[in-house]
């Protein structure tokens, strides 16, 4: 059974850590590498997936994103999911995602309750890395534009890194989501 948590420094997110740099995913090898504490500074959240035995197995954060605009905000930051069979199968709509599928709509709750923000939701993706896993994610967000779930909204530089930014369609994507079966 999966839950989505907010995420909280200790022995759970070290071992995940640890388990991140293991795989060679260096955005997320440590709390420095991750942007932990910095997202944390500029009032944003980290949620995670914890597994039946409370193991971190996916995290993601969401930030304020003022190169888009002073209302808007960045979700599925540093996200990242280890790999195994979760059991949510394939998906066109990127469900089997546990950052798209569980992660996301309480990144969408919080803005709402926090920020009053339902419409100026924004993720970016990049082609640029060695393993080729973050080409496949940005291949497979021009294929939810062809499904109305993002917009492209600008290729641009982020941080020192050429991105795609896309602005989610909210209103699509609760959509699609209440099709799916829900894991609690």
């Amino acid at each position: 059974m999966l839950k989505v948590k907010e995420l909280a420094t200790g022995k759970a997110l070290d071992s995940f850590c640890k388990k991140c740099k293991d795989l060679g995913y260096n955005n997320n090898k440590d709390l420095k590498a991750m942007k932990y504490y910095w997202l944390l500074a500029r009032g944003g959240v980290w949620h995670c997936v914890k597994d039946a035995d409370l193991n971190i197995v996916s995290l993601a954060g969401c930030h304020p994103l003022p190169q888009v605009n002073d209302k808007a905000w960045r979700v599925q930051f540093r996200g990242v999911q280890l790999p195994h069979d979760y059991g949510t199968g394939l998906s066109k709509y990127f469900m089997s995602s546990l950052i798209w599928r569980l992660i996301l709509p309480y990144q969408l709750e919080f803005l709402k309750n926090t920020h009053n923000n339902t419409q100026e939701i924004y993720c970016s993706t990049t082609n640029l890395d060695n393993s080729g896993r973050m080409h496949r994610i940005h291949k497979m967000f021009f294929i939810l534009e062809k499904l109305d779930l993002v917009v492209k909204y600008a290729d641009m530089e982020l941080y020192n890194t050429d991105q795609t930014v896309w602005k989610i369609n909210t209103k699509k994507y609760y959509e699609v989501r209440s099709r799916v079966n829900s894991i609690k």
